[in-house]
């Protein structure tokens, strides 16, 4: 395969596990992660990225409709998901957030569980154990989820009497025998989820790779408001085809109720509006920064940044080239490659290229003093020095305000 060929496509899996009830009849399912095709559990090190990923999955590639159909889908939403200004970038219909069990059940975690019910959209506790102080969130949520194998039949039946009183759907899930299933069955529980009637199925498709600095940069202009419109947006989208693909795709898909064709990149930005192109952005950049990539993330951030504001400050033309030559030095380090091959990927112009790799010209010395002054190195201009310091703290609020809104 030509290195070409591997920067288009990746492997993308996703597992679903259905939810029936008494009848046998599959009600939703519960999507899970999956790292690859082959992988038989979860292996979840990042849960924000791992959530996006399943997301991103169900929105771009596999397909929502193919995944449930008109049943529901169940994903499992960490905190730091629940509690991000973007908000849950889903279709409120047919998805149903599943709080986790760790989430930490304060005031905080409440205000946007109600800021998300009050949106239209349905809550499941998952791995419940009934406390008094939780009742707030029992009241909010329309699912509870109970884990019969951690309870045991005497703790499950005390979490179901417990749970009598509010206007909630039990689910009892990890239900692996038949005995299981029949004491659920007296206790008159609604639906249920486990090895006993099918283990997850995992569903996997190639995927068409997006750029990561091409996500950056679309966010950054997404997040400008002053100075946003359909032009930039269109040549941002547009130097990216796995982008593009995955934004047609989505518009292609249930969800949107689209009937128009689409053709043009324009139209596609258009139709999609601002907003919703700011959570897909979101969403896809979440998918790809997971781990030690949302701390890269941070870093490639503050380094186009503070290039972008040394620019600004000295009064140089063409000031967002710096930013975006900021992002695309480190673009190596996103995809293992060497920056000259990865950068020959890229439509950019050779004297752009020359200023990222081999520092030549106004950009290339701009961005040289920043990545020394970035690592720690010795400046010795003193005018330089001075330059650097004033933008630096600049840089790191303004990246700071970004990865918050992200």
């Amino acid at each position: 395969m030509t290195k070409k060929a591997s920067l288009a496509h990746a492997n993308i899996a996703v597992a679903r596990q259905p939810i029936i009830n008494s009848r046998l009849a599959v009600m939703g399912y519960e999507l899970l992660y999956r790292s690859s095709a082959a992988a038989n559990q979860a292996d979840v090190f990042d849960p924000v990225g791992a959530t996006s990923q399943v997301i991103a999955a169900s929105l771009f590639e596999l397909g929502m409709d193919n995944l449930v159909g008109t049943n529901k889908a169940f994903i499992n939403f960490p905190r730091e998901y629940l509690l991000s200004p973007s908000g849950v970038p889903i279709n409120n219909e047919n998805i149903v957030i599943e709080v986790l069990e760790n989430a930490g059940f304060d005031a905080a975690l409440l205000a946007s569980l109600r800021r998300l019910v009050k949106l239209g959209c349905t809550i499941a506790l998952d791995d419940f154990v009934f406390d008094s102080k939780l009742i707030p969130f029992v009241e909010l949520a329309t699912y509870i989820k109970l884990d019969i194998l951690a309870l045991g039949h005497e703790g499950f039946h005390k979490q179901v009497e417990a749970l009598k009183g509010f206007d909630t759907i039990i689910i009892a899930e990890k239900v692996e025998t038949w005995e299981d299933y029949q004491f659920c069955r007296l206790l008159g529980v609604d639906y249920y989820q486990g090895y006993f009637f099918e283990r997850p199925e995992v569903m996997s498709s190639k995927s068409s790779k997006v750029n990561s600095m091409t996500l950056l940069q679309l966010m950054s202009s997404l997040l400008n408001t002053s100075s946003i419109s359909v032009d930039r947006l269109e040549q941002i989208v547009s130097q990216d085809a796995g982008l593009v693909h995955k934004l047609l795709r989505y518009l292609n898909s249930p969800l949107t109720g689209l009937v128009a064709s689409v053709d043009s990149v324009r139209l596609a930005i258009i139709l999609i509006g601002v907003e919703k192109l700011k959570w897909l952005t979101n969403l896809l950049l979440m998918s790809e920064m997971v781990g030690d990539r949302h701390v890269l993330l941070e870093q490639i951030m503050v380094r186009a940044k503070h290039t972008e504001l040394l620019a600004v400050h000295r009064g140089y033309d063409n000031q967002e080239k710096y930013f975006l030559a900021g992002m695309l030095s480190m673009i190596d380090v996103c995809t293992g490659m060497r920056l000259d091959d990865v950068l020959a990927e890229l439509p950019l112009p050779s004297e752009y290229i020359n200023a990222i790799v081999h520092r030549t010209g106004r950009v290339g010395n701009a961005l040289d003093l920043v990545e020394h002054y970035g690592n720690g190195h010795t400046i010795s201009s003193q005018q330089d020095l001075e330059d650097l310091k004033k933008t630096y703290l600049d840089a790191i609020k303004w990246a700071d305000e970004f990865l918050l809104a992200v």
